[in-house]
């Protein structure tokens, strides 16, 4: 019988320096999901390794659908590359880093929502700015959803978290174009009291919700 690969994550559950952190990541998932026993041990490597306090960011552009429908996908992914070149800069030169992109969505963090909201509204005044330029068919919109609190963090690759799923419900469903909504975690530990929120409350399926939306 070939050995269980317990023997070479064990070695692994001592290691501080993670090379390959998505798969180390896999590899203590399944170890976890072959030993029940040995969960609690597992669970606090992965936290030790991957867990960290971040404002999770999420950028949703407006109108897929319809912009598809008339104008083709090309046209659309154009679109795509003219919003990502405002909104990384604008998210970068904020503290942010980059966790992904995925199709008309950008994933980033950053280590205070104060700064998030700065990137946010970078973000929405430079694609505005564009906007008076550019013929109405290539106008871009975006809304974005910020959060704030412990999260898995896989560098450059994915991120997982409870305030994460919040930040995507408000950025992907919820907020309209030109909107940014903050969790309530994230309105709490804003610093900068020029920034002014209308508190919202709303049922999503069936679920209460509160968020606060950030005035122009």
């Amino acid at each position: 019988m070939p050995p269980k690969k317990t023997v070479k994550l064990d070695k692994a559950l001592a290691c501080k320096v993670v090379r390959h952190p998505h798969q180390f990541l896999k590899e203590l998932l399944d170890l976890r999901n072959e030993h029940p026993e040995r969960e609690a041990e597992i669970d606090r490597k992965i936290r030790e390794t991957f867990e960290c306090e971040r404002a999770p960011f999420i950028l949703d552009m407006s109108g897929f659908s319809r912009t598809v429908i008339k104008h083709g996908i090309i046209h659309y992914l154009a679109m795509i590359r003219r919003m990502v070149n405002v909104a990384v800069p604008a998210i970068t030169d904020n503290k942010g880093e980059i966790v992904k992109q995925e199709a008309d969505n950008i994933f980033a963090v950053f280590a205070d929502p104060t700064d998030a909201v700065r990137a946010a509204q970078d973000v929405v005044r430079g694609l505005n700015a564009l906007n008076t330029v550019l013929p109405d068919e290539k106008d871009i919109y975006v809304s974005i959803g910020i959060g704030y609190g412990d999260i898995l963090l896989v560098p450059g690759e994915d991120f997982f978290g409870n305030e994460l799923n919040l930040a995507s419900k408000l950025g992907e469903d919820i907020a309209e174009k030109g909107e940014v909504l903050l969790t309530e975690e994230a309105h709490g530990k804003i610093t900068d009291s020029t920034l002014k929120f209308e508190k919202v409350s709303a049922s999503i399926s069936g679920v209460g919700l509160k968020y606060f939306r950030l005035k122009s």
